[in-house]
């Protein structure tokens, strides 16, 4: 009995007998364990004290300052003189809990703190706690130098291409900000920016020929630019032009069709000579079609009538009979 009480047989406890001796064996006794012990044989009996002391705690290996970079894993290691004795961490006389990142656990005497990918704020006093012996050490977190690694390159697109301007930063957190010239860009339909731990990229949806230019990316006080050149579709004629045959003074209209939309305005011209929008000359462009219309034409406007566009051109005939 311990204390009056009766005690049980139990993986920490054992009771047993050899011969006349009766004995009783505690497991890792603890300061619990201490009490007033009977042994009762019926006709006789028997008692003593038994008094259980903590042994002395002290810090055999304590932790060390720790300077590293960000990104990189802090390990902490503390070592105690006793087996067994559960300890507790803190940061900034914070308790530390674990997490998918912050890793706590122990090995016999000694005792770990490991913190994954860290970070400039991590940085501050870290303690180790086990009853009343702690050790403590610093932890300073240096963040990452902010410069570009691989700079943007020239690209030459076709008209109408998807088209990718890339880069490589020092650090997957530091923001950046794109130009095209002085203008900065921002996200729409057109441009899209993306970021994937170091990697930056702008996205250029169907360039346009007017998309040709300088771009740059400035991240902190680094900047880098590289030449964007848009080269245009080839340019070819679908519909040509066909002969017209008015009776002045009749309207007299011409319609032809190229491969692709162009930004600039087409030259028709009257035997040889470029015409004009006026109130007599209508010019039309919709989408890849091209017409010219001849409002009160005259016998003498009877020609050839050219349109062009680039290398792209076609030529027609114009007779404008005169009334009888």
């Amino acid at each position: 009995m311990k204390d009056g009480v009766e005690i049980k047989p139990s993986k920490d406890v054992r009771i047993y007998a050899m011969g006349r001796k009766r004995f009783l064996q505690i497991m890792k006794c603890n300061t619990a364990d201490s009490g007033m012990y009977t042994c009762d044989a019926g006709d006789a009996a028997t008692s003593c004290t038994v008094e259980v002391y903590e042994r002395e705690l002290l810090v055999v290996q304590g932790l060390e300052d720790l300077d590293i970079q960000e990104d990189q894993n802090a390990v902490f290691v503390c070592e105690i003189s006793v087996e067994d004795v559960p300890g507790e961490w803190y940061k900034n006389a914070e308790r530390i809990q674990p997490t998918s990142t912050i890793k706590i656990r122990q090995e016999g005497t000694k005792h770990f703190l490991l913190m994954c990918n860290v970070r400039p704020e991590d940085s501050g006093e870290i303690k180790f706690v086990a009853r009343n012996t702690e050790s403590v050490a610093y932890l300073e977190v240096e963040e990452l130098p902010v410069n570009i690694v691989k700079p943007l390159q020239d690209t030459t697109a076709l008209e109408k291409s998807r088209v990718i301007l890339d880069c490589t930063v020092s650090n997957p957190r530091c923001s950046i900000r794109w130009y095209k010239g002085s203008n900065v860009i921002l996200p729409s339909e057109r441009f899209e920016i993306c970021s994937e731990g170091c990697y930056r990229k702008l996205i250029l949806q169907q360039v346009a020929l007017e998309d040709d230019g300088t771009y740059s990316v400035q991240v902190g006080d680094y900047t880098c630019s590289a030449k964007l050149t848009v080269e245009a579709l080839s340019l070819v004629m679908v519909r040509e032009l066909k002969d017209v045959e008015v009776s002045a003074p009749d309207q007299a209209c011409f319609e032809c069709e190229v491969s692709v939309p162009v930004l600039r305005s087409p030259v028709w011209s009257l035997n040889g000579e470029p015409l004009q929008p006026s109130s007599c000359i209508r010019l039309e462009k919709m989408g890849t079609v091209h017409r010219l219309t001849l409002r009160q034409t005259t016998p003498d406007m009877s020609g050839v009538v050219e349109f062009a566009s680039g290398k792209a051109k076609s030529q027609a005939q114009l007779r404008v009979v005169g009334n009888p």
